[in-house]
């Protein structure tokens, strides 16, 4: 199913955003855009801005707007430090209650590594991992650790290795499988950039969940449309259905990084769905 990533204050039309009315420019309001997204083969909306800081009335409004769109709803979350069910962030419960779909597979929600510079970056990830799965889980959802950019104040989980060797760890604690996010414009980059080899190995194929879709600009930037033509598309989509991937393709875009007006965006948005849509067609 294809999907495409929304800010949450763009569909809940908070009009005090610069990203929020960029995005009303492109596809006007909240109740116009979906339909048109929808019209264009689209089926489920990423909330992809999710925080601990940001107020859940936000949040569950963002996604509850999203499924009486008619779309399916989806979010990318964090990885909260030292979690505690007891103490769950209201954020979260607010995101895990408007994902609830009784019955469906959990939601495979992307999610970062704790930022590489801190002590013991991968000892954290780990344990907080193993503490948010189980109870993402009862919510019907779960952790699918993303691979991203290779920068010294990024994330852990800056290359295919990494990001297997955090969710093996926790695989052994748990005693149960967990999931990854392939960001295809992240590995392309880290490529590029010499940080990481272009194709995966099986063990991380294996635990793809979820995927980020978008392209790298002439800028070396992330997160551009898909006519750019970096990103070795097929290859990556052949990769996954060689080991059945069926989850969302999720295009994942920022549009303040890219030249143009309101329509010529939107045009360049439009052909990214169209790309997308017959590649993995």
């Amino acid at each position: 199913m294809l999907a495409l990533s929304l800010p949450s204050r763009y569909l809940t039309e908070a009009r005090d955003d610069d990203t929020a009315d960029l995005w009303r420019s492109m596809l006007g309001p909240p109740s116009e855009g979906l339909r048109a997204l929808a019209a264009l083969g689209v089926g489920a909306i990423e909330v992809g801005d999710l925080r601990g800081e940001h107020d859940a009335d936000v949040v569950s409004g963002a996604l509850a707007a999203v499924r009486s769109a008619g779309l399916r709803p989806h979010a990318h979350l964090w990885l909260p430090e030292r979690f505690t069910p007891a103490e769950a962030p209201a954020t979260l419960v607010a995101a895990v209650r408007a994902l609830a779909d009784p019955g469906a597979a959990p939601a495979a929600c992307a999610i970062h590594g704790h930022k590489r510079h801190e002590p013991d970056a991968f000892t954290t990830t780990v344990r907080d991992l193993c503490a948010l799965e189980p109870w993402l889980r009862a919510h019907g959802a779960s952790t699918a650790l993303e691979v991203c950019r290779y920068r010294p104040d990024g994330p852990f989980g800056g290359t295919y290795a990494e990001v297997t060797a955090v969710v093996g760890a926790a695989e052994d604690v748990l005693g149960a499988a967990l999931g990854v996010t392939w960001d295809l414009g992240h590995t392309t980059w880290n490529h590029v950039h010499g940080r990481d080899g272009l194709w995966p190995d099986a063990a991380f194929l294996a635990r793809v969940t979820h995927v980020h879709v978008h392209d790298v600009g002439d800028t070396g930037r992330t997160h551009f449309p898909l006519d750019e033509g970096r990103v070795p598309l097929s290859g990556f989509v052949e990769r996954l259905r060689d080991v059945g991937y069926a989850g969302l393709w999720d295009i994942e875009l920022y549009p303040a990084r890219w030249s143009g007006t309101a329509a010529e965006r939107r045009t360049r948005l439009d052909a990214s769905v169209a790309v997308l849509s017959e590649a993995v067609a």
